[in-house]
């Protein structure tokens, strides 16, 4: 038994379309096997691949530091940006005002 292939019941639910209350039908049908873990059932979806996922997915790639690297004050960008955000939202807002005024 996989751990990745242990889905609880809603996320089953979610990824084959059904309702939950349908899987629980299915659940004590039969159907669908479960298995039980920290008092919780699982489903068992043999849907999903046996790869595990750390191959699958790609690994974050790490930064060289820089020896001539400088600090940035982050403090500073913010309101630079800031202003920026606040100068385009004007510019905005006067160009909402000036179609709304030419249509009355």
């Amino acid at each position: 038994m996989n751990e990745n292939n242990l889905v609880s019941i809603q996320q089953y639910a979610v990824k084959h379309k059904r309702s939950t209350f349908a899987v629980i039908k299915q659940i004590n049908a039969g159907h669908v096997k479960t298995v039980k873990k920290d008092d919780q059932d699982y489903i068992l979806d043999e849907s999903i691949s046996q790869t595990q996922p750390s191959a699958s997915l790609p690994q974050p790639v790490k930064k060289v530091e820089e020896e001539g690297k400088t600090d940035v004050d982050y403090e500073a960008k913010f309101h630079e940006l800031l202003s920026k955000y606040i100068d385009l939202q004007e510019k905005y807002t006067r160009l909402i005002e000036e179609k709304y005024d030419t249509k009355k």
